[in-house]
């Protein structure tokens, strides 16, 4: 089997209940399906007909949320589908996984037949000696199985950034928390950099939310975000009872900035920034959502989310060890610049490919040698 392209997670492995019916993700899952989703693999859900209607739409909105694929393998237009995820996927078949929890599937056999490996997860392997079958003991082992693989069959790869220094910059609770050392960055009579207020919550329906609110002098407007790439922004405290984002939630102030952007593409050693148009302050915001019904600004990507600022610093200071990064800052009414957001490998779409080009391989390669000498 070549290196691994493709990925498919029976609903076995990632559902449970919480006791009362009501599905769930099992421990594990999420922090799976928020790795895969940066991880440049196909993946999608699948799930049987006898699935329980509340947890087939449970399953499709949560491979909603990861934008991955969803198919019924029971359907009349079953093969159908599948083909056409193939199609979609546009990879070879051989290179894919099939990862169920299930001892005896009536599904892996099409699944061999495709040249696929089935993943067996927390299932006892028992006298099964069948290069087509790979048994794991826990979810959270796939990933490493997933590289494993991979590094075997290309013994010459080199892991440029470590997941371990990735990490952080996929989780917003890990990059607050790591835009925390912009204090120590500051000067006496320069203008201060500096991290959004936040907050994060488990429950948008907590008792003392107002107070946690005011203790993290967070006022509204407020952004919620996600662990994931969608969110909403609030202009009251009624309107969390209206938004549908995903648990656990940071809660970020909105910060006004004159409707600029200043976006700064780390690559390696070499800095790039543009100027781009962003939202507007709040009060013009807020005009807008009165007029819509006073509705909260759903958004789809956070990516797009304002940042600025025109000093440079060094993102090292920022112990972010890896290759490719944007940073967003903006500039605030007082003259404070504060840093909303981090991104790893970014599109540097504002930078024009004579330049982003030949600065990606620069870094590329200078990481190669420093790994190789090390």
């Amino acid at each position: 089997m070549g290196a691994v392209r493709g990925v498919l997670l029976d609903e076995s492995v990632l559902l449970s209940d919480d006791g009362s019916g009501n599905p769930r993700l099992k421990p594990g899952a999420e922090v799976l399906l928020r790795r895969l989703r940066y991880s440049n693999l196909r993946v999608g859900f699948c799930h049987h007909e006898d699935l329980s209607a509340v947890k087939a739409i449970f399953l499709q909105n949560t491979a909603r949320i990861y934008s991955f694929s969803c198919v019924s393998l029971d359907a009349p237009d079953a093969k159908y589908s599948f083909n056409q995820l193939l199609l979609d996927w546009g990879i070879a078949r051989d290179n894919c996984f099939y990862v169920t929890s299930k001892r005896h599937d009536a599904f892996t056999h099409e699944i061999q037949n495709q040249g696929w490996l089935t993943v067996c997860v927390g299932v006892d392997s028992g006298s099964v000696m069948n290069k087509e079958f790979l048994f794991i003991n826990k979810l959270e082992e796939l990933l490493i199985t997933v590289c494993s693989l991979s590094k075997k069959d290309h013994p010459e790869c080199c892991m440029i950034d470590p997941l371990n220094n990735i990490y952080p910059l996929l989780d917003r609770y890990n990059i607050q928390q790591l835009l925390l050392g912009l204090q120590e960055l500051n000067m006496k009579d320069h203008c201060r950099l500096r991290a959004p207020h936040f907050l994060k919550i488990d429950n948008f329906h907590e008792p003392n939310l107002r107070d946690q609110l005011s203790e993290a002098n967070l006022s509204f407007p407020i952004i919620v975000k996600p662990q994931i790439a969608c969110g909403a922004l609030v202009f009251k405290f009624e309107d969390f009872k209206e938004i549908c984002v995903p648990l656990p939630a940071i809660l970020q102030e909105y910060v006004d900035h004159g409707s600029l952007i200043f976006k700064f593409y780390v690559l390696g050693n070499n800095v790039f920034h543009a100027v781009k148009k962003s939202m507007p302050n709040a009060s013009f915001l807020k005009s807008s959502s009165e007029q819509a019904g006073s509705k909260p600004i759903i958004f789809d990507s956070l990516k797009s989310l304002p940042v600025a600022t025109d000093d440079q610093f060094s993102v090292g200071r920022l112990q972010a060890d890896i290759q490719s990064l944007d940073v967003d800052l903006i500039q605030e009414d007082t003259g404070d610049h504060v840093i909303v957001d981090l991104n790893y490998l970014p599109s540097f779409k504002e930078v024009p490919d004579t330049d982003a080009i030949p600065a990606f391989w620069t870094a590329i390669k200078s990481a190669h040698e420093a790994r190789k000498t090390n």
